[in-house]
């Protein structure tokens, strides 16, 4: 595990607690001398030998904090040299924004322990790595979310005894109760954490895949001097019933004193989300003797209640701390205590069960290895020959990889809402962060795993009557752009992922998507429909009858609409092919007759093909080829300065509009067809980066025009062409990343890195990630520039690792050097089949990427550039700049020589371009011509209504 030197405990340490810079030099001397004389006397007459003037020194709540830093012995006998998980940092993005998930679980587990920390504007996964306070340690929670906080429920926290011996004397409220850790006490792994908190208490968590086992030590001395008295050592465990988010509206809790089990629900609110979801919980503890039980409201416990029902609803308090509590004698031996909690969605029976049934022996060490060897297998798909790079790199990369099997999370089993066969996948957080690269690294690593999260999206489709774009605690999430899960059903299907997948109604689903509108398109679905179906984009001024949604977002709406429905034209096509799959007979005549079981118009695959085609190129409705880049010097502007100069004077002066040479941007229209302008910089960092949530009224998403201009990733040629010809496209996407109007913690910019490919000079799309990596992405606390959503990870791994980055919903990967001299990733056909070929069989098939040339001195931070020279595939000679999946799915070798040169031939001529699926110049031609006609007839209707753009219709 990497040591990040920027750890705010570190530096803690680093300070003296007296201001010695006034005092003269021999007088500190002197000072420090007696100062040292004291604290040896204290520490042999007060403390163990396991505690330190440190821990002493940044410890107010005790006088001898107890524990340390250092890992559990099973990750000790595990950490070999060769061990990918020594290369995991989970404590990567939990600061600055990153709002990752640290803690101890499984991939794609639905129990997450860790422990959660009281600052509200970055607990969204519960633990931060900043010098808040710890609140308590609970079992379930999402990684990477931006929003609220999310789950959180039933922490417990531990007191090592109370105050006089009085229970009612120890902290019960989540706002009492926080307490610091003790500095540099954090150690995170796959599958461990553990964190020591200043009243002396070290808590170490693991998981199973639905419970967790936690394990709580103690000093060991027979009382504790704390700031407000003295507390016998006689450890107190409470549970409440509180979430990150507090927003339980109601809940019961239980605690049985003969056994000391406590069980008990809430009712609560998603994060990102509309509706409420029921959790519970059941927890067991062993290690010492029950002294005493009881419950709390607030900070006002008795032993005399031993049952809260109806918390929350019409209760002394609706929502906060309630909950039960249990206190111990001294522990029988090790000075410690387990705490065994299984959570469910189902009942609280269901979450006995599940702790019981997956750690009915309370092994700490057994559950811990159990839970690493989970990881090794999962990761050891990828082998990586790092000679020569640095430890950092190898950390950014396996964290990355680490990242993004975290989520979704797999709730098989524990669906309250229907009762079906299907697997169940759940945190989908949210397919407008992952479809661009987490779901399609999922796809080459864990085919297995993307299969299932398909099928479980088709089963919400079934239940629920439409895909979602956002999914949490089996809750309906905000729609933020496009109908994009469109997009991971059609990349699966690309790629040849079709087994166990009921493409029939995989394909009802994302027809449903494009034809019809729900009632409330805000939570799924599309909205506007009428429009783009009749005009090929979402008016400005829209007046939509037929549901509902924030009336907004009109571009980035737009062009995502535009390439789903693209990427709906490749699967009709695919299944025009394979009408099997559907449950048809490979005659064309039936083929022409398909039709699927929605409420549409009469439709088949073949006319499907053309229809959605043609919709795909919708984007350029929005291309205004006039619109012009204005903005302001604000570095240089004055108040007393009229934006606008006069006659004669010169626009570049300071203060005024300046304007860059580049000219056309996708812009909203409104319903008479005309143009308005969008400031182009906006929702960008360097102007009103803040202003496009999803409450927003501009008509971009977390973007600026700037950054959507670029997205028509199943048209490029014509793109780059409306922008110039290919020297002004690169000139262009690089001003973008060299002016501060690329912002790399959203997921949409990814492509953005690449997108040189498509104008012949893949070398630059390797200087931009090189510029990034380690710049931005990185092995710190805050080595990831954004909310990580399980998709910052896959960037990194995409580019460090496997060379490559997908563009998807196509069949097609952009080639880029990696950072190591070798990569290889098991083959797809393996990673499927009933009985896979273990990765030691020399049966086993691989797809390897193999530097040629490698030298360390090239891998980033600042070192020399590298660039592709030329290619072999399997040992044959290949100059395109891009690879299908048959790669991955087949395994082979991909030869990769390098140099600090850019190359002018490799990958630069048309034929090695990645393809563009709008080349037919006739197409443009009947696109052009139909548009000026719907442009008169749009303003001839808009004439008629007497109303003009600025009448009923503006927002």
């Amino acid at each position: 595990m990497a040591i990040y030197d920027d750890s705010p405990y570190r530096k803690a340490a680093t300070k003296l607690p007296f201001q010695f810079a006034s005092v003269p030099r021999k007088r500190r001397a002197l000072l420090f001398a007696v100062i040292l004389a004291v604290t040896t006397f204290l520490l042999f007459k007060l403390f163990t030998p396991s505690q330190t003037l440190l821990f002493f020194l940044f410890s107010p709540d005790i006088a001898g904090p107890y524990g340390s830093s250092s890992p559990s012995r099973a990750a000790k006998s595990h950490d070999a040299n060769n061990d990918i998980l020594q290369f995991i940092d989970p404590l990567i993005g939990t600061t600055n924004g990153g709002h990752v998930f640290p803690g101890a679980t499984l991939p794609y587990g639905m129990a997450k322990a860790v422990a959660d920390v009281a600052a509200p504007a970055e607990n969204a996964a519960g633990f931060v790595s900043d010098d808040n306070p710890i609140t308590g340690f609970s079992h379930m929670h999402d990684s990477g979310t931006g929003g609220q906080p999310s789950i959180g429920n039933f922490p417990l926290f531990v007191h090592p005894g109370c105050i006089d011996d009085d229970f009612s004397k120890c902290d019960f409220s989540v706002s009492d109760r926080p307490l610091n850790r003790v500095p540099g006490s954090v150690y995170a792994s796959p599958g461990y954490f553990s964190v020591n908190i200043t009243n002396g208490v070290r808590a170490e968590m693991t998981t199973t895949h639905r419970s967790v086992l936690y394990r709580f030590s103690f000093p060991g001395t027979e009382t504790l001097q704390f700031a407000k008295g003295v507390a016998p050592y006689s450890p107190l465990v409470l549970v409440d019933l509180v979430d990150l988010m507090n927003s339980r509206s109601q809940g019961s809790i239980q605690v049985y004193p003969e056994t000391g089990r406590i069980v008990g629900d809430g009712r609560y609110a998603p994060s990102f989300g509309s509706g409420h979801y029921r959790a519970y919980f059941c927890a067991d503890f062993k290690g010492a003797r029950i002294r005493k039980t009881g419950t709390f409201v607030s900070n006002n416990a008795t032993d005399g209640k031993q049952v809260l029902e109806g918390v929350g609803s019409g209760y002394q308090i609706p929502t906060g701390s309630a909950g039960a509590w249990i206190q111990f004698e001294r522990p029988a031996e090790k000075d410690s205590i387990l705490a065994r909690v299984g959570v469910s969605f189902i009942s609280v029976d269901k979450a006995c069960e599940n702790a019981e049934n997956e750690i009915e022996d309370w092994d700490f060490e057994r559950v811990e290895k159990d839970a690493r060897e989970a990881w090794r297998d999962k990761l050891g798909v990828v082998k990586v020959d790092a000679t020569g790079t640095s430890e950092e790199l190898q950390t950014t990369f396996w964290s990355g990889l680490y990242r993004t099997l975290l989520s979704p999370q797999n709730y098989t089993g524990e669906n309250p809402l229907w009762n079906s066969t299907e697997p169940y996948f759940d945190s989908f957080y949210c397919i407008w962060d992952s479809f661009r690269a987490q779901h399609p690294l999922i796809t080459v690593v864990d085919p297995k795993a993307q299969s299932a999260m398909i099928r479980a999206l088709l089963d919400i489709y079934r239940h629920e009557g439409k895909l979602p774009d956002c999914r949490m605690s089996f809750c309906k999430g905000f729609t933020q752009g496009g109908s994009n899960a469109d997009v991971v059903i059609a990349d699966a299907f690309v790629k040849g992922l079709t087994a166990d997948i009921d493409w029939k109604t995989a394909y009802e689903a994302v027809l449903s998507d494009a034809e019809i509108e729900p009632h409330n398109w805000g939570l799924a679905g599309r909205g506007n429909l009428v429009s783009w179906h009749e005009r090929g984009y979402i008016p400005w001024n829209d007046i939509d009858k037929n549901g509902t949604g924030p009336a907004s977002r009109s571009i980035s709406r737009g062009v995502e609409y535009a390439y789903n429905d693209f990427c709906i034209s490749l699967l009709s096509q695919g299944l025009s092919k394979s009408p099997s799959l559907l449950g048809v007979s490979p005659t064309s005549k039936d083929v022409d007759l398909y039709r699927p079981n929605i409420s549409t118009p009469w439709t088949s695959l073949t006319s499907d093909i053309t229809k959605y085609h043609h919709r795909g190129a919708n984007w350029r409705n929005y291309w205004n080829p006039s619109a012009k880049d204005l903005f302001r010097d604000r570095a240089n502007s004055f108040p007393q300065v009229e934006d606008t100069p006069a006659e004669g004077q010169n626009a570049s002066i300071p203060g005024f509009i300046l304007q860059s040479p580049y000219v056309g941007f996708l812009q909203p229209r409104t319903l008479s067809g005309d143009f308005r302008y969008h400031p182009t910089r906006t929702c960008s960092p360097i102007q009103n980066q803040h202003s496009c949530y999803y409450d927003t009224s501009l008509d971009v998403y977390e973007g600026s025009p700037w950054l959507y201009s670029f997205f028509a990733p199943q048209s490029m040629s014509t793109l780059i062409q409306l922008m110039g010809g290919p020297q002004t496209f690169v000139e262009r996407l690089e001003y973008y990343h060299t002016s501060g109007i690329a912002y790399m913690g959203n997921e949409q910019s990814f492509l953005t890195v690449f997108q040189f490919h498509y104008a012949g000079r893949p070398g630059l799309s390797s200087k931009w990630l090189r510029n990034y990596i380690p710049r931005m992405f990185n092995a710190s606390v805050n080595g990831i520039p954004g909310n990580d959503d399980c998709a910052m990870g896959a960037f990194t791994t995409w580019g460090m690792g496997l060379g490559m980055f997908p563009v998807a919903g196509q069949d097609v990967y952009l080639i880029v050097p990696p950072f190591f001299k070798e990569v290889k990733v098991r083959a797809g056909v393996d990673l499927k089949s009933a009985t896979p070929v273990p990765a030691t069989d020399k049966r086993a098939q691989w797809a390897v990427i193999r530097t040629v040339n490698f030298d360390p001195a090239m891998q980033g931070d600042g070192g020399s550039p590298v660039y592709i020279q030329a290619a072999k595939l399997n040992g044959k000679k290949y100059t395109k700049n891009w690879i299908t999946h048959e790669f991955f799915e087949k395994g082979g070798v991909l030869e990769l020589v390098v140099g600090s040169e850019e190359s002018k031939t490799w990958g630069t001529r048309k034929q090695d371009l990645p393809p563009s699926y709008y080349e037919d110049e006739k197409f443009w031609e009947e696109w052009e011509r139909m548009d000026e006609e719907n442009m008169a007839k749009w303003k001839e209707e808009d004439e008629a209504r007497g109303n003009g753009e600025e009448g009923v219709w503006r927002r």
